[in-house]
């Protein structure tokens, strides 16, 4: 474990106390990671649409657990695999073990956002006995593209479109250099529906901003991965608390699909919050804080001292959104 470069979106102050890190890989792989707190362990997975900060209201949630981010190879503080096709659910998972090495970490409790879902399954596949509980936001088990906009003709289209970026990847970086962080961008992703009104701005643009720096080349090639990857038959084995969140505006991964993971998943709870899109956490960071409370106190060793968590107060407010929710017992 050694010291990484400081992370520049963290100087606007969004996330509090974090340390930059870095490991090397056990392929030579560097990759950077994001620390914070010494309680009981919590990993957030990232999606592949944001950094650490995706999960800025999470973390004011979970005070001093410790918790540990990391970027997957090849984007943001990490440095590309030698092999171009070690980018793989394995090698992810590889990855954030050789981090909880390095840090001293057994046992812990996971959450993941989009892409980070995926890899929390295949986690659970190959350590189950050290996965302790699973919080899962806006993602899906796998098999990704046949589950986008709930259509079989999108998800057939989109390998073309990803072969075309990896054509034309110069061009699609100095695109996202124009566009990623600029108002006409977010107003136009909220007339379709790709974000709700409500979405944290700030935060949405410092994710955004990270774009800038995105090799496209590998971006594509995670993506091609993530629609390779398929962990529907862990679900059923899964026999640890799990919590299931999405938003019923969710292009990305429809309510269907976490339906489908909760009839599934022997423990699970899903949470349906309305007005929610596939970037429900910096959209309801009331309704999410709520929720990974009820998760962690359900977790043995991970609840909460202090049962009065809030989200931050630049989101507390009066009303909200309409949540409905669903336990599964055995």
């Amino acid at each position: 474990m050694v010291p990484g470069p400081e992370v520049e979106p963290n100087r606007l102050g969004l996330v509090g106390g974090i340390e930059q890190r870095d490991v090397i890989a056990r392929d030579g792989t560097r990759i950077g990671y994001q620390v914070r707190g010494e309680g009981p362990a919590v990993v957030l997975a990232n999606g592949l649409g944001g950094t650490y900060l995706a999960f800025r209201h999470l973390y004011a949630g979970l005070g001093d657990y410790k918790t540990i981010c990391w970027d997957y190879r090849g984007l943001y503080t990490s440095g590309a695999a030698k092999d171009p096709r070690a980018n793989t659910m394995v090698h992810q998972v590889d990855d954030l073990m050789d981090i909880l090495a390095a840090e001293g970490v057994g046992d812990f409790a996971m959450a993941g956002w989009s892409m980070g879902v995926q890899v929390a399954f295949e986690t659970v596949r190959h350590h189950p006995a050290r996965v302790k509980g699973l919080l899962a936001i806006n993602g899906t088990y796998g098999k990704t593209f046949r589950t986008v906009m709930g259509s079989r003709l999108v998800g057939r289209t989109i390998p073309m479109l990803l072969r075309l970026i990896r054509a034309q990847a110069a061009l699609a970086s100095y695109t996202t250099k124009r566009v990623a962080t600029s108002d006409a961008l977010i107003s136009a992703m909220k007339r379709l529906g790709l974000v709700s009104q409500t979405i944290d701005l700030e935060v949405f643009r410092a994710i955004a901003s990270g774009f800038q720096a995105v090799d496209w080349v590998i971006y594509s090639d995670l993506l091609t991965r993530l629609d390779e990857h398929d962990a529907e038959e862990v679900l059923a084995k899964i026999d640890v608390p799990v919590t299931i969140i999405t938003g019923d505006k969710d292009l990305m991964t429809p309510p269907s699909t976490a339906e489908h993971m909760h009839r599934a998943i022997p423990q699970s709870r899903l949470v349906l919050i309305k007005g929610g899109t596939h970037y429900t956490p910096v959209e309801y960071p009331r309704e999410l804080v709520d929720e990974l409370g009820r998760w962690l106190d359900r977790i043995p060793g991970w609840e909460r001292q202090d049962k009065r968590t809030q989200p931050t107060e630049a989101h507390a407010r009066d009303g909200g959104p309409e949540v409905h929710s669903r336990d599964r017992n055995r």
